[in-house]
């Protein structure tokens, strides 16, 4: 304990006296502002030697995931002269697998995209090619791929730069959407697992230009998927889904980003609930949601205002403090990595967190590659080998959920993840691309801060089924199943939203229920659309798909007018007694709903 003597008569004696108190409050108050937890920064390491995962010539975009099935993050490079596939050893190390796995291309590869387009539980791969067609893989299930792209209508011959999966219809299985360079961009259709069509024409999204990327995201908290793509040359697009089609709402939510975009990421780094868009372009955009429609750009007053041009963003809660942190990969500069402050800014802190490596990188992607709870980091470069960021953590506690779905697409894509810990209030959304021509971990990743515990869980799955948890223990990782039994229909959900007003679509009630052997299923439409109703078992396998037709705006509930199943399932067959959920899906409106055959 520091002791000042305010009658100390010596030499200094009313004049040093004053000099010497507030020099030593300063030291101390200094002390303390260094041993605040705010303060400290986590940091990082280079491993890529020590892991193996270099690349090689010029890299292009990563893709972290568990392609094996294993549980542990595999990692994908896109690269001329060729790509390369590192598998992960579970012991901090990856092994070349390209030539093993039967996915060696020769050429310059730009992009990758994992997704199980035919909902057999493994991820299958996309490969956007720069000079030469794209390759679509599926994955065999054991260890190996095969080229299916022919087969299964995937034919693009142009100057693809990047792809991204996602469930734009929620029909339960994964559309791609690729973005070409001086030629139109393509909108894949998934028709039920077996081959894609181009509807993009049809969709409103066939934008011709100079295509990046482009990233699915819910602007507007209405439970479908939207879509952002960047161009290199003219403003950047942004469609909002309206179910029969996109519209194109970019002038009118202000987020056209003035040109020459290569990468964009979203998150709620404000933690308001609603997504913002990190783009780069003539300088970094940072596009704070409004929750009305629109955007403001924000990246001075938040102090990533980065002046460099090409600097791809990637979001990340790399010291799991509960607020995501921002990492800008630059082209030709040195890298800059933004920490979170949790007040609507951001602090420079590249030095302390050991991440300023200078080159011209295209990509970063964050993934906890090692499973101990913290984000790493793996850049790709166009001048150097490639940088594997091992973090090195701190004492903040976290959360990972892995999603199983059953209704919806395999790997819950397009879910979303709500959590309150500590009485504040985060989201996430499962999305398959980010940066340029990359992809996240599918995994899902929360800062918890001190909070051992996250008070609730809310999964909001694409089919409108809801799961939630209460008082999750934090530091696991936490399976998330569609089909598990432990799962809230939307008929919890009226109550609260008041979904039965007469304005609003609804499926309605089965009647009877339970039942044996039919029942016929109401509902009610607030605009005019194909309808038909998807029945499932418990373990999310599609029983029968009842196609109602075209239908106005409406009730129908009476026998005549309602869907009506008889117990079968497609193949005609009388199936067992048990708890089935049944779907509707009427434009960009779903809904599910639980009934018990008995």
């Amino acid at each position: 304990m520091i002791h000042l003597d305010s009658s100390y008569d010596g030499f200094c004696n009313g004049v040093c006296v004053p000099m010497i108190r507030n020099l030593v409050l300063l030291l101390i108050m200094s002390l303390w502002i260094v041993a605040t937890p705010h303060a400290i920064v986590t940091n990082f390491t280079d491993s890529t030697d020590k892991a193996g995962v270099p690349g090689t010539g010029v890299g292009n975009g990563i893709a972290f995931a568990d392609y094996d099935s294993d549980g542990d993050l595999d990692l994908y490079v896109s690269s001329d002269p060729h790509d390369i596939l590192y598998r992960n050893n579970n012991d901090g190390t990856f092994e070349d697998v390209t030539d093993a796995a039967g996915i060696s291309i020769a050429g310059d590869g730009v992009a990758a995209a994992f997704g199980d387009y035919d909902n057999d539980s493994d991820l299958d791969l996309y490969i956007s090619v720069n000079d030469g067609w794209d390759i679509f893989f599926q994955n065999e299930g054991n260890g190996t791929f095969v080229d299916i792209s022919a087969e299964i209508g995937i034919s693009n011959p142009d100057r693809a730069r990047s792809a991204s999966f996602a469930d734009f219809d929620r029909d339960g299985f994964l559309d791609i959407y690729v973005a070409n360079e001086d030629a139109a961009n393509i909108l894949y259709r998934n028709i039920n697992g077996s081959k894609f069509i181009n509807v993009a024409e049809e969709m409103n999204v066939g934008h011709q230009g100079s295509g990046r990327c482009s990233v699915w995201l819910d602007y507007d908290n209405d439970d479908d998927l939207d879509l952002y793509v960047t161009n290199k040359g003219s403003v950047n697009a942004l469609y909002r889904n309206e179910g029969s089609r996109f519209r194109n709402v970019t002038e009118l939510t202000g987020v056209e980003g003035m040109g020459n975009s290569t990468g964009v990421d979203v998150a709620d780094y404000d933690n308001d609930g609603y997504l913002d868009i990190c783009v780069d372009g003539d300088q970094t955009y940072l596009y704070h949601n409004n929750g009305d429609g629109t955007f403001t750009d924000v990246a001075a007053e938040a102090g990533v205002s980065h002046s460099g041009r090409e600097s791809t963003p990637a979001f990340g809660d790399y010291d799991n403090d509960g607020n995501t942190d921002l990492y800008l990969a630059v082209w030709n500069g040195e890298a800059v990595m933004y920490r979170n402050n949790g007040d609507g800014t951001f602090e420079d802190v590249t030095e302390e967190a050991n991440l300023g490596a200078s080159g011209s990188s295209w990509s970063a992607v964050f993934a906890d590659y090692d499973s101990d709870g913290d984000l790493d980091l793996y850049t790709s470069y166009t001048t150097r080998e490639n940088i594997l960021y091992q973090n090195n953590g701190n004492d903040n506690n976290w959360l990972q959920i892995k999603m199983l779905g059953g209704v919806s697409n395999r790997d819950g894509i397009g879910t979303r993840i709500e959590i309150t810990v500590g009485g504040e209030f985060q989201i996430r959304e499962v999305m398959a691309s980010s940066g340029y021509g990359s992809q996240d971990s599918l995994d899902v990743e929360f800062g918890l801060g001190e909070n051992t515990v996250a008070e609730v869980v809310e999964i909001k799955w694409p089919s409108g089924i809801v799961t939630r948890w209460k008082d999750v223990q934090a530091n696991r990782m936490m399976v998330a199943e569609e089909n598990f039994l432990a799962v809230e229909t939307t008929e919890h959900q009226e109550s609260s939203s008041e979904i039965t007003a007469s304005s609003k679509p609804c499926l309605l009630p089965n009647y009877p229920n339970p039942f044996n052997p039919e029942t016929w299923i109401p509902f009610r439409l607030a605009d005019q659309a194909d309808v038909s109703i998807k029945i499932y078992d418990v373990s999310g396998h599609l029983v029968r798909t009842l196609r109602v037709g075209h239908r106005q705006p409406g009730e129908y509930k009476s026998k005549g007018e309602s869907a009506h199943w008889d117990g079968r399932s497609d193949a005609g067959e009388i199936v067992a007694a048990g708890i089935y959920f049944y779907q509707i899906i009427a434009g960009n409106f779903t809904q599910t709903r639980k009934m018990v055959l008995r």
